[in-house]
């Protein structure tokens, strides 16, 4: 698929964010996860990848109909990781924790943040359609809170 339409989503978020962080766009992540997105803390850089969200959006939705309303939200969620006060202090806090409940209720924090950032640049998205990727989005680090509390840690 063509992909000139992102260029114009990423401007109107940034501007709509007031945002200068750098955004680069890829085809595909270069791991076995399919992840649309990437926020790097110490290069303040936004990689979004293309190729990895269209086949989420058909996955999730059947179709690229909903691609540029699925691309909006993963990108402000992305936007959320940037402009997060707490990231910073969350992510020492992850990465010194020894205690993998605790670890995975940090994990969960850093998303819930983004998602809220997204969730308000976006007022006018489609809420059947951010409630899908916000919930499909989290449903891994629900899982494995819910591993500790019934006690089936792998």
């Amino acid at each position: 698929m063509d992909q000139d339409y992102v260029q114009p989503i990423i401007e109107k978020l940034l501007h709509r964010a007031n945002s200068h962080v750098h955004v680069l766009t890829k085809p595909y992540f270069p791991g076995d996860r399919s992840i649309g997105g990437k926020f790097g803390m110490n290069s303040r850089t936004i990689t979004l990848y293309i190729q990895e969200i269209e086949e989420q959006c058909i996955e999730l939705f059947g179709s690229l109909q909903p691609i540029e309303s699925y691309i909006q939200i993963i990108f402000a969620h992305e936007l959320g990781h940037a402009h997060d006060p707490m990231l910073e202090m969350l992510a020492d806090e992850l990465e010194q924790c020894s205690d993998s409940l605790q670890s995975a209720r940090i994990a969960l924090r850093i998303e819930e943040n983004a998602w809220e950032y997204a969730r308000d640049l976006l007022p006018d998205v489609e809420l059947f359609i951010f409630e899908t990727i916000l919930d499909r989005s989290l449903e891994a680090y629900y899982d494995a809170l819910n591993a500790h509390q019934t006690g089936n840690i792998a």
